[in-house]
């Protein structure tokens, strides 16, 4: 099994940094970036580790190659044809940049050898040695304390920049969404999102961070209305996560409205606690299936699943329509 080298010329990705955290991070990257030290990228899985490696590599001005492998493959690329392939492969980031992703899921003989050759290619090209960065989804310093990290490699390492998930940059959401629907609609015409849809989105929690936002809307664009991305045209996990969020949201505030009519109801006999409740929690509903059955009081009925006579004394007693 050979490792699939990725030798690419650096397509410079659109910066979302409106967020406290992101600014932090992109600062830390102005500083390190045009000076020759190695850097490690810590982020879980989805962040866009990847996209930071290229983006640093954009910003030192290097004349070289951005060469990026897969840890996973380097041991066995070194399984099957030794320590001289590893070499090859970062000669190939001469005066560029050597992006070794995933770099925990190295063994340990993996990475020991990684850094050794590191150690031969710096003092044979010495000024046009490659930058070497690599990414990681675990704390390298703690893996170390437990052997499951090369130390030599990990100290060879001069700074850490960590991403955080997504979750805790929520501001950068916005600025994502616009991005990714124009990178991923391979449609002819423009695909736009309905507000609830928008909202959705806004609010999840995204445990896949960039990554699974990204193949959110690759999903929805694929299943547009009309041009249109509507709540039904996302994925149903994050559907299913919005309507449970919802419902506990719509729940917690009920409770505390029933808490202050029986509170109202115990100072003042005016009060009738009960049929304050029902009307509140009626009247949206109502509403909804006339809105649903264009005023038809039948099929309204029908929706709530009520008598059409019951129907029209509500609409009567809650003065609607």
């Amino acid at each position: 099994m050979t490792n699939k080298t990725n030798i690419s010329n650096v397509n410079i990705p659109n910066i979302v940094n409106k967020s406290a955290k992101m600014k932090k991070v992109y600062e830390n990257i102005d500083i390190v970036a045009p000076l020759p030290v190695s850097i490690n990228i810590l982020g879980e899985d989805g962040c866009g580790k990847d996209i930071l490696a290229e983006y640093i590599h954009h910003c030192s001005k290097r004349k070289g190659n951005f060469v990026r492998l897969n840890s996973f493959e380097l041991n066995e690329t070194i399984k099957e044809h030794g320590i001289n392939q590893l070499y090859s492969l970062f000669i190939k980031g001469q005066n560029g940049t050597v992006y070794i992703k995933n770099i925990a899921s190295a063994t340990i003989e993996t990475q020991e050898i990684i850094f050794n050759i590191i150690n031969i290619v710096e003092k044979e090209l010495q000024n046009n040695s490659p930058r070497f960065i690599s990414s990681s989804n675990r704390n390298l310093s703690d893996l170390s304390k437990h052997n499951r990290f090369y130390r030599k490699l990990l100290d060879y390492f001069v700074t850490t920049i960590d991403i955080p998930p997504l979750r805790e940059r929520r501001d950068d959401i916005e600025g994502l969404i616009k991005i990714l629907l124009k990178k991923n609609n391979k449609t002819n015409t423009p695909v736009n999102l309905s507000q609830d849809a928008y909202n959705i989105l806004l609010s999840y929690e995204w445990p896949g961070n960039v990554r699974q936002l990204e193949n959110t809307l690759l999903h929805s664009i694929l299943h547009a209305v009309n041009g249109e991305i509507t709540v039904s045209s996302l994925p149903k996990e994050v559907r299913r996560k919005h309507t449970i969020s919802t419902k506990a949201t719509t729940i917690d505030e009920l409770y505390k409205f029933a808490k202050g009519l029986l509170d109202a109801g115990l100072h003042s006999n005016s009060t009738d606690p009960y049929f304050e409740y029902i009307k509140t929690v009626e009247i949206p509903l109502i509403k909804a299936a006339m809105d649903m059955s264009k005023g038809n009081k039948s099929i309204a009925a029908k929706l709530i699943k009520i008598n059409r006579n019951t129907l029209h004394k509500k609409l009567k007693d809650y003065n609607i329509y």
